[in-house]
Parts: C-alpha cells; sequence; structure tokens
C-alpha cells in the first residue's frame, strides 16, 4: 500500500503551499472557457488554484495523496460549495490510480509540480497515462515540471537511473524526484497521445536553501 512523504502533510508546508496565489497561466487560460468547463486539479496541494477555479464558476474536482492537503483544500471549498459537494469533490488518491473517475470525465487538467514526484520512470508514465485516459479528446493539459540541471539544495542530487534522482535535504528525508530535459519531456507526452499546444518554456526559481530548480512549462492537448 503507497504511502504519503511525510513532508507534504507538515502543517507549515500545508500553510506555505496555501499562501500562494491561483497560477498566472491557470487563470489566463480558464477565464476565457466557459464555465461548464469540468476540471480536475491533480496534485492540488493545499487548493490554491481549486479555490480559485470553483470561485469562478468551474465544475471543478481535485486531488491529492496527502491527507493534510486534500482536508485543507475542502475547507477552502466549503463556503462555496458545502460541505457535501467539498468532500465529493476533493478526493484523496494517488496520481498513478485516478480510477474513481471515468474516461473522458475532463476538459481541462492542471498538473503543476505533481509528475516530477513519481519514484520511478514506470510510475512516472503510469500517472500520465491516467491522465490521459481521464482526459476528453481534444481536452487539454497544463503542466509545470522540474528540469534536468536543477541543484535546490547544496548537496548535489544524485543520478540513481536516467532521469530519476535522489536527495538529502537539510530535514534529512531523503526524497526522489523524476526531473526531463524539455524535449524528453514532450516526446514522453506524445507517446500517451498529449501534444503540445505552445512552446516550452523554461524558468528557474530560487530556493531557501540558496539553489535553485528549474521549471518547465507546457501546455497539450489529447489527440
Amino acid at each position: 500500500m503507497k504511502t504519503t512523504d511525510p513532508f507534504w502533510e507538515r502543517q507549515e508546508v500545508v500553510e506555505r503551499f496555501a499562501s500562494r496565489p491561483p497560477d498566472d497561466r491557470l487563470v489566463a487560460l480558464l477565464s476565457g472557457l466557459p464555465r461548464t468547463t469540468r476540471v480536475l486539479d491533480l496534485g492540488c496541494a493545499a487548493g490554491r488554484n481549486t479555490d480559485w477555479i470553483a470561485q469562478q464558476g468551474f465544475d471543478v474536482y481535485a486531488c491529492d495523496a496527502s491527507e493534510a492537503m486534500v482536508e485543507y483544500t475542502r475547507g477552502r471549498l466549503r463556503p462555496h460549495l458545502g460541505e457535501a459537494e467539498a468532500r465529493r469533490r476533493v478526493v484523496r488518491c494517488y496520481m498513478d490510480d485516478l480510477s474513481l473517475f471515468p474516461t473522458g470525465s475532463f476538459d481541462f487538467v492542471v498538473a503543476l509540480g505533481i509528475y516530477q514526484q513519481a519514484q520511478t520512470v514506470q510510475e512516472w508514465h503510469r500517472a500520465v497515462a491516467e491522465t490521459a485516459r481521464v482526459l476528453r479528446t481534444d481536452g487539454r493539459l497544463l503542466v509545470q515540471h522540474f528540469a534536468l540541471g536543477s541543484q535546490p539544495w547544496p548537496e548535489p542530487l544524485r543520478e540513481v537511473e536516467p532521469f530519476v534522482f535522489e536527495a538529502s535535504p537539510p530535514d534529512g528525508v531523503v526524497r526522489r524526484f523524476v526531473l526531463l530535459d524539455a524535449a524528453t519531456l514532450e516526446a514522453w507526452m506524445a507517446g500517451h497521445g498529449l501534444l503540445p499546444e505552445a512552446p516550452t518554456r523554461t524558468t528557474t526559481r530560487a530556493t531557501e536553501e540558496g539553489g535553485f530548480w528549474r521549471n518547465l512549462h507546457a501546455l497539450y492537448r489529447k489527440a
């Protein structure tokens, strides 16, 4: 049975993610769409995007592997949707098992900072295959993904197999990530029928520990 990295259950981590504003690209993309658009916030964390999507009146669902993140996101949605709907729409699940959702359920999936959390390349592909399954044909997928060359902590990341890296943050909990370059991300996505709708961009974000994450920003459409 899968367990969640305890990092994501910490109250200070939940609050840190909760304090972030909704993603600018998400806001721009959804603002012009009909409110009947059904959206899945995959790996919703503390609901910064789920809350905004719900406030705009979209048909939104959200999921996360962390119980603490799910509960916090439900709390944000209760004022808009009520207790029963918040609990129905925000659920705990793993990104590589979206069996709670029927095939072709969603018009738009938000996957920001989620696929890189896969512990193996095989898990990564299972997760993207599940995303493609729940997307309708011509549906769109908004992605942010950690990139090769990232150096978030003083100790260098260790490559344990191609594209899979381990890190030893200051908190002492060894963590694992799948890191990709833009060409590999696009090629792997294409293998699941997800084709780029816009050029993939790379940005760099500084970390509190004096390092940096490189991020890939991509948008795909299901063929």
